[in-house]
């Protein structure tokens, strides 16, 4: 994505989440073009095509979001921009907005065994600790691990891996 699709996708996802007054009707919106996204999914191929004429995917997009008006007026507003290709990058901004409205941390912590329901717990209240918020965790297995933690969180990865650390030690032994 280049920086202008960037920049755009921060000003469509800023515009959708700034409708929403309370954070249950945010919650409501996010979820709303989550599902547009998935439901639009069948019917990329009609949505991006050259040959479709503007108000034939209007329709379309009226037809499959009859029960969210508000959500097909967003998207139609992307047609019209001729940045419809920006929905999924668009909802997971505004999914972003969203953890930021309900203090939310999302994180994901990789192990090269299966972290017991203790070491999960404590795992998220640390990662809840650091970052200040509410941390939802996703955990994965990773077979190529020896052992230790690698945690993706807001950007950062923090690594507590057996093979972070020695080559953190091979690099300070190497200078």
């Amino acid at each position: 994505m280049n920086s202008s699709d960037r920049i755009a996708t921060q000003r469509y996802a800023a515009a959708y989440d700034g409708l929403s007054s309370t954070n249950e009707e945010a919650v409501r919106r996010t979820a709303d073009l989550r599902a547009a996204e998935e439901a639009l999914v069948s019917v990329q191929e009609f949505m991006t095509s050259p040959r479709i004429t503007l108000q034939q995917k209007k329709d379309v997009v009226r037809a499959a979001l009859a029960a969210a008006p508000e959500t097909a007026s967003f998207i139609e507003l992307l047609l019209d921009a001729k940045r419809y290709a920006l929905l999924p990058a668009v909802t997971r901004a505004v999914e972003t907005l969203l953890d930021g409205r309900l203090n939310i941390v999302r994180a994901q912590v990789f192990s090269a065994r299966e972290l017991s329901a203790e070491q999960k717990k404590k795992t998220g209240e640390a990662l809840s600790a650091r970052y200040g918020g509410k941390a939802e965790v996703s955990f994965h297995t990773d077979p190529n691990l020896l052992g230790g933690l690698k945690i993706w969180c807001r950007g950062e990865l923090v690594d507590g891996s057996l093979q972070g650390q020695l080559a953190k030690l091979q690099e300070e032994l190497t200078k």
